[in-house]
């Protein structure tokens, strides 16, 4: 059974709390944050969907997850190493 979440929070979790923690790792020159490439270009304008957007929306498909490890984890996934481009 799903639990009521408030209009504007995941899990507990204010959506502009997890919008600004996902906006800072797409800033950092340390991170790789490329937009997501989508097949549908009526609902997506030049077949892209910002990081934000991406990962926004598969927190709110995906309510049980929690976003403070989600975004933990998405640090440890997209972290630059030396030989990356």
């Amino acid at each position: 059974m799903a639990v009521s979440q408030p209009e504007g929070f995941i899990n507990n979790v204010s959506e502009d709390e997890i919008i600004a923690a996902l906006e800072l790792l797409r800033h950092s020159p340390s991170y790789l944050t490329q937009p997501v490439y989508r097949g549908n270009a009526e609902k997506w304008p030049g077949n892209q969907t910002s990081f934000v957007d991406y990962h926004i929306s598969y927190l709110k498909a995906n309510p049980a997850l929690n976003p403070h490890h989600y975004i933990a984890n998405l640090r440890l996934m997209l972290k630059k190493t030396p030989n990356s481009h």
